[in-house]
């Protein structure tokens, strides 16, 4: 490498290094320590904190899922499509139906478990992997040990929140 080159080399990587820490430094630049990031909730919020409108989920009695290692997505009813591990809002005693579709060829199933991790009522399928396929969890009543809905196979990643309504 010649002396020239070298050289242009250095001021490269100073010049790099000097935007490079510019980024940073403006990305990390923070106006106010006690406001939330605008993708956090504040303190006193959770997220999924939201008022539930039970009209919009009455009459509902089957969810439809897209089953993949990442998430469950939604796929039906309105409510939770394109949403993925939506928060369902069942209410107490009523009847559901859980389907859905394996997008990914990978091992899947579906259960409804309590605030042990425990499957509530033998509420859980048979593991599926046949991308494709679809696998439907019949009569579930919605009671109020059942918190999550879940992947045994991915537990930390298909897993959604259960909301009971009690009449």
């Amino acid at each position: 490498m010649s002396r020239t080159d070298a050289l242009r080399r250095r001021a490269y990587l100073k010049y790099a290094g000097a935007v490079g820490l510019t980024a940073l430094a403006a990305g990390c630049a923070d106006d106010d320590p006690d406001e939330p990031a605008d993708d956090e909730a504040p303190d006193d919020e959770e997220p999924n904190d939201e008022a539930i409108d039970e009209e919009a989920w009455e009459g509902i009695d089957e969810f439809y899922f897209e089953g993949r290692t990442a998430a469950w997505t939604g796929i039906e009813p309105d409510l939770i499509e394109g949403v993925d591990n939506p928060r369902l809002v069942l209410f107490e005693g009523e009847e559901y139906d859980f389907r859905w579709v394996n997008e990914d060829g990978a091992m899947h199933n579906i259960a409804m478990y309590d605030e042990d991790d425990e499957v509530v009522d033998d509420y859980a399928t048979e593991g599926m992997e046949e991308q494709g396929e679809e696998q439907t969890l019949e009569g579930v009543v919605a009671s109020e040990e059942m918190v999550t809905y879940i992947c045994e196979f991915h537990p930390t990643t298909q897993v959604g929140d259960i909301e009971l309504i009690s009449e």
